[in-house]
């Protein structure tokens, strides 16, 4: 680790899913104005994203993917195969709780995206990472894994498949803990993206230590210090950025 700098990124080529905006398009900008190379994957266009990273000074390269199909693992791995961090950030959100008709549908969508897909992913990468001896995979979590849930709409499927993730952070830290690979998560609280802005957040903000919802920046600064030499010895944690509105004890 450099003491002259333990948070800079240069050399490092970084892969993001879930690229095409909100975190993801905060964390890849953020990555490579310290200096990262990024591959970029989402099932929708990363073209804006790819343009802010080149407005950084870095470069990107884009693969439009979905991360569900049978596929996707190996098409990644080949990909971004030399990558040193991986931040699996692809998700999906749906307001409801399990009274609506099509829950079961839902809960199944939630867990492939959300769980399934990110444990994929983190074989793909994660192996060959390990026989080269050092990578970094990062999982955004939510705080709903361990509040159950931060705002009205949150329902059972998607805490579900957060709390899923939170427990696959510490499989893989324990699974890679002698490789060299480290494995950690980040748990945001309320983060304005267009996910949540469908809600009138009034009521539950107003009851907010902090009194607001956090910007993607504010996410995305935690997730670059993850994939830096500066978290060199953090494996197998889950950082909770929520400003206080979640303490564990």
């Amino acid at each position: 680790m450099s003491a002259s700098n333990p948070f800079s990124l240069a050399g490092q080529r970084i892969l993001i899913t879930g690229a095409a905006g909100g975190i993801g398009q905060a964390t890849a900008r953020l990555c490579a104005m310290l200096g990262a190379e990024l591959f970029l994957t989402d099932y929708n266009s990363c073209n804006a994203t790819q343009a802010a990273v080149e407005a950084a000074g870095s470069t990107a390269r884009v693969l439009l993917i979905d991360l569900t199909s049978k596929d996707a693992p190996a098409r990644l791995a080949d990909f971004a195969a030399d990558a040193d961090a991986a931040v699996l950030g692809a998700g999906i959100y749906r307001a409801a709780d399990w009274s609506v008709e099509d829950w079961d549908h839902l809960l199944t969508e939630a867990l492939a995206v959300n769980l399934a897909a990110p444990a994929r992913l983190a074989r793909a990468l994660g192996e060959p990472m390990a026989q080269r001896g050092r990578g970094r995979l990062i999982f955004i979590g939510s705080i709903v894994a361990t509040s159950g849930g931060s705002f009205p709409g949150v329902g059972p499927h998607y805490a579900v498949s957060k709390g899923g993730l939170h427990t696959l952070v510490r499989w893989c830290a324990s699974r890679f803990a002698k490789s060299g690979v480290q494995a950690n998560g980040i748990a945001p609280g309320i983060t304005d993206t267009a996910m949540v802005r469908v809600h009138d957040l009034t009521p539950t903000l107003a009851d907010h230590p902090l009194g607001r919802a956090a910007s993607v920046d504010e996410i995305a600064a935690p997730i670059a210090f993850l994939c830096s030499p500066g978290a060199s010895f953090i494996s197998g944690a889950i950082l909770d950025v929520n400003g206080g509105a979640m303490m564990r004890p």
